[in-house]
């Protein structure tokens, strides 16, 4: 099933939570200009485990009503919520708990750090914070704001699937899933690419 009522459901109540937090100002001060650490990557890393990469993405599309860079960043979420959704069925299936959580932050290091080449494109490109991805690059990698928003990712939805596993147990299916979600990552990869 592509999306069940439940899956719906879940994905509706985390996507009206990331609504409200951002329109309510919850969230840590950040390092540029219209940035700041929001809990939307919390509600989308829940929402893609529970209810697949459509859940994932009714998180950001409900965000952006109220995010700070409005409907610009919806789908720059995208390559994490992909990348997260092609490999949550496999990381559930593992029986030792600490293989389980060491491998879901990997896989989430790995996915927001593919999602990040994206929101660099869009902050050259569309708010002009610098001429090419590399200072951007070097002050999230190396100034710490990578580690910050990867606990946003990954901290409490472990602490869920720990706790609740079968509550982000992935009873979801998404035809082509591996096919959409190479593409996904290829096509932020090269618009990166283009302004490094």
């Amino acid at each position: 099933m592509l999306l069940s009522t439940r899956g719906i459901a879940i994905s509706a109540i985390l996507g009206g939570m990331a609504l409200v937090t951002e329109a309510l100002g919850l969230s840590l001060p950040g390092y540029l200009p219209g940035v700041n650490f929001n809990l939307v990557g919390t509600y989308l890393s829940i929402a893609t485990m529970a209810a697949g990469p459509l859940g994932g993405m009714i998180v950001t599309i409900l965000d952006s009503f109220t995010s700070s860079v409005g409907f610009y960043g919806l789908p720059f979420y995208w390559p994490h919520v992909f990348i997260l959704a092609y490999f949550w069925p496999k990381i559930y299936k593992l029986s030792n708990t600490a293989y389980r959580l060491g491998l879901y932050w990997a896989v989430s290091a790995v996915a927001l750090f593919t999602q990040y080449w994206g929101w660099f494109w869009l902050y050259v490109v569309v708010f002009k914070y610098a001429d090419t991805v590399v200072p951007l690059a070097v002050y999230n990698f190396g100034g710490g704001a990578f580690w910050i928003f990867l606990l946003i990712y990954a901290l409490i939805p472990s602490a869920i699937l720990t706790a609740f596993p079968s509550f982000v147990k992935p009873e979801w299916k998404f035809a082509n899933l591996k096919w959409w979600t190479l593409a996904v990552v290829v096509i932020f990869l090269a618009l990166a690419a283009t302004k490094a």
